[in-house]
């Protein structure tokens, strides 16, 4: 009871907080984007080289390499296949422009994430010594295979990295055309919940890295990190984020210029997923040592590590406490079903307060970008005007996504007892 009551406190803390900080960014918000495009610049200020890891993306790759190649900026697009068995690199061949296709092999191919995305550094440096790059002036950008930019993400991302103290930008991120309610939950998480939590980070001065949409300055984090920045954790973001950290990198977030990905369809797909990120997430505990001790992290930093480490296993032992409680109640009062079902109605009413404030803040925030022309394509907008339907069951899964979330959490756990470490990949819709 006392695991139970202590996790739900931290829930409600931490909600009430997002949106706290939520509110009190949306003047500068609103004015930042009533010209997202501004300010007028150079363009072509930064060269950026854009890493696309991609393991059986055919189905996607062509759509993204075709919306990269026609943003403006310089840039060099550099496809990491890590083995494909479909079409994907005759797809990436099938587009003309500034791309480079690596090609892994195995046995040393599929080895993670984060050494797909190493191969490419040596490529990275040929080029910068080639064409007598400044590496000042030179950016290196992680896109999902899936990854859209928005039209003004160059103009963001150059106005960021003018400033020579930012190290890293981290891009918001938002679903593609999300129609099934999984799908609109997802959007919801990332558009709006992650989105928030940026937000606090960047208070607190502890911005995290994401897989998608993430950009470093090649001086600086080469120099700290070397020509193997990433790590092989399953979560090789986080991991990236807490090496920056420890070398006192500096990390911003652009909430004004967003990368869309696919949402997934299938709750099967979404449970393997998450498992995937919580094992990752488990994974980085090997840095709490040097987190702790470390002289550069700040204390808004390690605040933020502690409470990422500690969250899952806060949610593990509060689901076990749910689950539990759940059936002392129903055994306690079993001969007195009314009075059951009015604590339950009790209940699922304060269970869909917060489920029901994300979802009008997720409808507000389609209705400002669409105003202000920052869309990629229209169907990224579907759930602009959702039907009472669609948002009585998007508050329902909001409220209670935990539940089907619970299994990742139990089955990272598994994979961590059993010594799995594998890549286990989505596959495509």
């Amino acid at each position: 009871m006392i695991i139970y009551l202590i996790a739900i406190t931290v829930f409600m803390i931490q909600c009430f907080i997002l949106f706290y900080i939520y509110l009190s960014q949306q003047k500068r918000f609103k004015k930042d984007m009533q010209n997202p495009y501004e300010p007028q610049q150079d363009l072509n200020q930064f060269f950026y080289f854009i890493l696309l890891p991609c393991l059986n993306e055919g189905k996607v790759i062509k759509n993204s390499l075709n919306h990269l190649i026609d943003l403006k900026g310089r840039m060099h697009i550099i496809v990491i296949d890590d083995n494909s068995t479909d079409d994907t690199v005759s797809q990436a061949q099938s587009v003309a422009g500034p791309i480079s296709i690596i090609q892994r092999k195995l046995p040393n191919a599929q080895t993670g994430k984060g050494d797909a995305l190493n191969s490419a550094i040596p490529e990275i440096n040929r080029i910068i010594s080639e064409k007598k790059l400044d590496s000042k002036k030179c950016i290196i950008g992680v896109l999902d295979a899936d990854g859209v930019l928005s039209g003004n993400t160059i103009y963001k991302l150059n106005q960021s990295f003018q400033n020579s103290d930012t190290d890293a930008v981290q891009l918001r991120i938002k679903m593609k055309k999300p129609e099934k309610i999984l799908q609109t939950f997802q959007d919801v998480e990332f558009f709006v919940v992650n989105h928030m939590i940026q937000l606090i980070r960047t208070y607190i001065k502890a911005v995290a890295l994401c897989g998608n949409g993430q950009f470093f300055r090649v001086s600086s984090v080469l120099s700290k990190l070397g020509n193997k920045p990433w790590g092989n954790a399953l979560l090789e973001d986080y991991e990236l984020t807490l090496r920056m950290e420890l070398k006192g990198l500096k990390i911003k977030y652009v909430d004004e210029a967003y990368v869309e990905q696919e949402a997934l369809k299938k709750v099967k797909k979404l449970i393997r997923q998450r498992a995937r990120w919580s094992q990752g997430g488990w994974n980085c505990w090997k840095y709490f040592k040097q987190i702790t001790t470390s002289n550069v992290v700040t204390i808004g930093q390690k605040f933020d590590t502690y409470f990422f480490f500690i969250q899952p296993i806060l949610n593990i032992l509060a689901d076990f406490s749910i689950i539990f409680l759940t059936f002392d109640f129903i055994s306690h009062y079993s001969d007195n079903p009314e009075f059951i079902f009015i604590a339950t109605i009790i209940m699922t009413t304060v269970s869909f307060f917060f489920g029901t404030v994300f979802t009008l803040i997720y409808h507000k925030e389609l209705k400002l970008h669409d105003k202000c022309n920052l869309v990629i394509q229209k169907d990224d907008m579907i759930n602009e005007n959702m039907h009472l339907r669609k948002t009585i069951l998007s508050i329902g899964l909001i409220s209670y996504i935990y539940v089907i979330l619970f299994f990742s959490l139990i089955i990272s756990c598994y994979h961590l007892l059993i010594g799995h470490t594998s890549w286990d990949k989505t596959q495509r819709n």
